[in-house]
């Protein structure tokens, strides 16, 4: 492999690690932002009904399944050549 190749991988894996921190930690992402947590509506809700929380979610799935795809593109390309 070489070094575009490997390049490309890690800011793949990158990609993908953000995304999962978006959709699925999302109280470590809040902090990371910048955002405190949202407030949740006690007893009736255990989920926020907050917008971040859904744009969030969506963001961090689009964001994470990009850096699987070009990683494994771009891996197989260069195995496949």
């Amino acid at each position: 492999m070489s070094g575009y190749v490997l390049t490309v991988d890690l800011f793949g894996l990158a990609l993908a690690v953000t995304g999962f921190s978006m959709a699925f930690r999302q109280a470590w992402f809040r902090r990371l932002i910048g955002k405190p947590r949202p407030p949740t509506r006690s007893g009736v809700d255990p989920q926020p009904q907050e917008p971040l929380t859904y744009i969030l979610r969506i963001a961090g799935v689009m964001v994470m399944i990009f850096g699987v795809v070009i990683t494994l593109l771009t891996t197989l390309f260069s195995v496949m050549k």
